[in-house]
């Protein structure tokens, strides 16, 4: 596509991904799938020929003691005793090859589930800043909806004249004001909540239990660390300063739903964009007195 001469847009990018990569999640969760039923199978098995053991152990016992009460001979008691014994140890071999079984059983279930929670992470995971992508973002908020938003605030960051950026330095540098935006936002954010890169040049910061001006504050700290930042490009001696972002704030209302909740603060986005950039904007329309 891009020999095409075509940039790639972020409906391309979501097309590309369900494509090429989203399936390849989808084969690798239905082999790991597979080989987690075959260690149930394995487990079964086991547990199957521990309790044939076992059952057929006490059956043996069973008639020893009937034996044992019958008999008065030396030599037949020792001969019942030795049998017993025989028993015993086969028993006690054949239960620990079991446990062994199921001791590998238990590492290989731990080996799959870590490998598969990798590649649910990675399909989560915005490769270029290491936040989560858009569908993280909303595999999050899902978890935290059964729990109710209450008071939750959301943040969507926009770097502005993002476009320019690109077209005047290079997609390169582009990447690395985009990595450097989200390094500040997720270090600024910390663990007041979580951060994910929503596509292009968009971010979004949903905050636990936070106050109007809790956020504002917040998200005048970040506007201000991008604003004094340089980038430096890696390859050769070039930076870029003054790289600046629109803040659009929405605190959650009583029952509001994430949806409503995210619209509000893109309509913030929207007013700080449209008011000259590079600013802070409340969902309410009132906007924070330390901000441009």
């Amino acid at each position: 596509r891009i020999a095409g001469g075509k940039l790639l847009s972020d409906a391309d990018m979501e097309q590309l991904f369900d494509e090429h990569v989203a399936k390849r999640d989808i084969d690798s969760s239905m082999r790991m799938r597979v080989q987690i039923q075959k260690v149930i199978e394995q487990v079964s098995e086991a547990t199957s020929q521990a309790n044939s053991e076992v059952t057929e152990y006490s059956r043996g016992l069973g008639e020893y003691q009937q034996r044992l009460k019958q008999e008065t001979n030396r030599d037949a008691l020792a001969g019942l005793v030795n049998s017993i014994l025989g028993d015993t140890t086969r028993v006690r071999e054949k239960t620990g090859d079991i446990r062994q079984n199921l001791e590998g059983s238990n590492q290989e279930v731990e080996r799959l589930r870590e490998e598969l929670e990798m590649a649910q992470g990675l399909a989560l995971m915005d490769p270029l800043t290491g936040l989560l992508n858009r569908r993280g973002f909303e595999t999050h908020v899902r978890k935290l909806e059964n729990d109710g938003l209450e008071r939750c605030g959301m943040l969507t960051i926009d770097i502005d004249h993002f476009k320019a950026i690109n077209d005047t330095h290079g997609h390169l540098l582009g990447d690395r004001v985009i990595a450097a935006v989200a390094q500040i936002v997720k270090t600024s954010v910390g663990d007041k909540g979580e951060v994910a890169r929503l596509g292009g040049e968009e971010f979004s910061a949903l905050l636990g239990g936070t106050f109007p001006s809790a956020a504002a504050e917040l998200a005048e700290r970040i506007r201000v660390s991008i604003e004094k930042g340089r980038i430096r490009r890696q390859d050769r001696d070039e930076s870029i300063g003054g790289v600046t972002v629109s803040i659009g704030i929405a605190i959650c209302l009583p029952g509001e739903k994430f949806e409503a909740l995210m619209e509000r603060a893109d309509r913030a986005l929207y007013l700080a964009k449209t008011q000259g950039r590079n600013r802070v904007i409340l969902a309410s329309g009132i906007r924070p007195s330390n901000s441009r």
